[in-house]
C-alpha cells in the first residue's frame, strides 16, 4: 500500500563552489546544503548537488540527499536521488528513495516524489 507524506522543507547552509566557467560556455558548480523537514517527514538532512547554469536564468542539477529523522512514527535514515531545475519562479525537484538505503525503522522504504519551492511530497511504502 502506498502512502503520501506531505510537508515543507527549509534549506540552510548553502555552500557552492564553481568547478568550471569559461566565456560562452555553461558554468558548472558543486553545492552542499542542509535542510529541515516538517510535516509527515520530521528531521533534517544534507544534500550534495552538481549544478549546471545553462544561461537564460535556468539552472539544472542532480544530487543526493540523506534524510535522518522520522516518517510515520518510524525513526531512521534514507537517501534520495534527486534532479531538478531552478528558475526565477522557483525550484522544482524530483526524487526517488535509493533502494536499500533505509536504516533502522526506515529499512525497506521505497518511494518517489519531490518538491516545488518548499512544499514536498513522498509517495512511499515499506517492503
Amino acid at each position: 500500500m502506498t502512502t503520501v507524506a506531505k510537508g515543507t522543507l527549509d534549506v540552510t547552509d548553502w555552500a557552492e563552489e564553481v568547478t568550471a566557467e569559461a566565456e560562452g560556455q555553461c558554468k558548472q558548480a558543486n553545492a552542499h546544503c542542509r535542510a529541515a523537514f516538517t510535516g509527515d517527514l520530521e528531521g533534517s538532512g544534507r544534500a550534495d548537488w552538481l549544478l549546471v547554469y545553462t544561461g537564460g536564468g535556468q539552472t539544472r542539477f542532480v544530487g543526493t540527499h540523506r534524510f535522518e529523522g522520522k516518517l510515520a512514527g518510524r525513526a531512521g535514515s534514507f537517501v534520495l536521488q534527486t534532479y531538478g531545475t531552478y528558475e526565477e519562479s522557483g525550484v522544482e525537484v524530483f526524487w526517488e528513495v535509493v533502494a536499500g538505503s533505509g536504516s533502522a525503522g526506515l529499512a525497506g522504504l521505497s518511494g518517489k516524489g519531490g518538491y516545488k519551492n518548499a512544499d514536498y511530497t513522498l509517495e512511499y511504502s515499506f517492503a
